[in-house]
């Protein structure tokens, strides 16, 4: 084939998003929205129904890709936020539309001191696998056989959406779902109380942190080999350069990203890094991991094009069309945001468009339509 001609070959989703991810260029720059309670809203869905009923999520699902085909990477953590898993396994308290809230609300996550230090021993001892029906059963009052039930219905549902996706022509982001130990342990142990541990009980911490690590490696692993998806969503938040010191994330941060990044491309998985907060000042340490291995998502806090600026031929970039545009912004300014991404970031290779996290509940139907309709153009090179 001449170089005009290979430029025509439409890819398959998977072969599109594959590409992106180990830098190269695709035929057409990936679609991937992460569209979760905003989809049941467009299909007249409460969101007590989306939350609660996975057929009825699903179904509305299916119906905004009918609406917008173009809408090629299923890009989506329903199977961690569906209201019974939510209620008997979740890394957080939540309250939950329908049950804790208005039925039309969006779910929210309570922050309280939920472990202690002499948890930190506990783990130590015992290992992390066997404390987390303890804070489970302490958090959300379940019994074991709750828990089991739980486990099962998030697998259950992450393989009927990796199928579902398939059946209507998408590739399934991810494999499985974690959060990486540092968050994790800020979560469940509250902010202001996982800071002082960072001054007072250091050594503890880091031994905890690693502790955590491992298992949580392993238990990435095991997710992505069950579902056939050799990728992993990691969630990271708040412990950024934004809040701590350098110094601070150099010791209780990175070294566990570089950790689990590590455990999981040994094991032939790619980590997704979703890094809500502001990370423009950390950018440049994942320049320590291998090249065209590891992805980064973008909420819309940090700057996207420093982003690319300092990992541009290093780090595939998802992102990063933000809440604030979604609900107060104009079409115009949706499409306009959309080719200004694509001709910048796109231009290079190694460029997934998305929202900037998830799709807000309350998100304009007319800026959807113009995100989706902006990508009915095709190629972008």
């Amino acid at each position: 084939m001449t170089p005009d001609e290979l430029n025509q070959v439409e890819f398959a989703p998977d072969e599109r998003l594959q590409t992106a991810i180990s830098l190269g260029k695709p035929d057409r720059i990936p679609c991937a929205p992460l569209i979760e309670s905003y989809a049941g809203r467009r299909a007249g869905l409460s969101n007590y129904e989306f939350m609660y009923d996975y057929n009825k999520a699903e179904w509305a699902f299916e119906h905004l890709h009918q609406e917008f085909p173009n809408w090629d990477v299923m890009r989506s953590v329903y199977f961690v936020f569906h209201g019974p898993v939510q209620k008997a396994i979740g890394f957080m308290k939540p309250m939950m539309p329908g049950v804790d809230l208005p039925a039309d609300s969006e779910y929210q996550m309570v922050e309280y001191e939920a472990i202690t230090r002499q948890d930190y021993h506990f783990i130590l001892d015992a290992g992390y696998h066997a404390f987390l029906p303890l804070y489970w059963k302490r958090v959300h009052q379940v019994s074991d056989e709750e828990i089991a039930i739980a486990k099962a219905l998030q697998m259950d549902i992450l393989k009927r959406q990796i199928k579902h996706a398939r059946d209507r022509g998408q590739t399934f982001l991810y494999g499985g779902f974690t959060v990486l130990a540092s968050p994790l342990l800020c979560m469940m142990r509250s902010l202001e109380q996982f800071i002082r541990d960072m001054y007072q009980v250091p050594l503890l911490l880091e031994r905890v942190l690693e502790e955590i690590t491992n298992d949580l490696i392993a238990d990435g692993i095991a997710s992505a080999r069950e579902t056939g998806i050799p990728r992993l969503f990691i969630g990271t938040a708040r412990l950024t350069c934004q809040l701590i010191s350098v110094s601070l994330f150099e010791r209780f941060v990175w070294p566990f990203m570089k950790q689990m990044a590590s455990g999981l491309l040994e094991a032939g998985i790619t980590p997704i890094f979703h890094l809500d907060s502001d990370w423009t000042k950390n950018l440049e340490y994942f320049l320590e991991l291998p090249r065209g291995k590891v992805v980064i998502e973008l909420d819309g806090s940090t700057d996207i094009f420093q982003a690319h600026q300092v990992l541009a031929g290093h780090t595939c970039i998802i992102g990063d069309v933000g809440a604030p545009l979604f609900t107060l912004g104009t079409p115009r300014r949706v499409k306009n945001y959309c080719r200004k991404l694509k001709e910048e970031l796109g231009k290079d290779g190694g460029f997934i468009l998305g929202s900037g996290c998830h799709v807000p509940l309350e998100a304009k139907h007319e800026n959807i339509d113009a995100f989706f309709d902006d990508q009915s153009g095709g190629r972008f090179w």
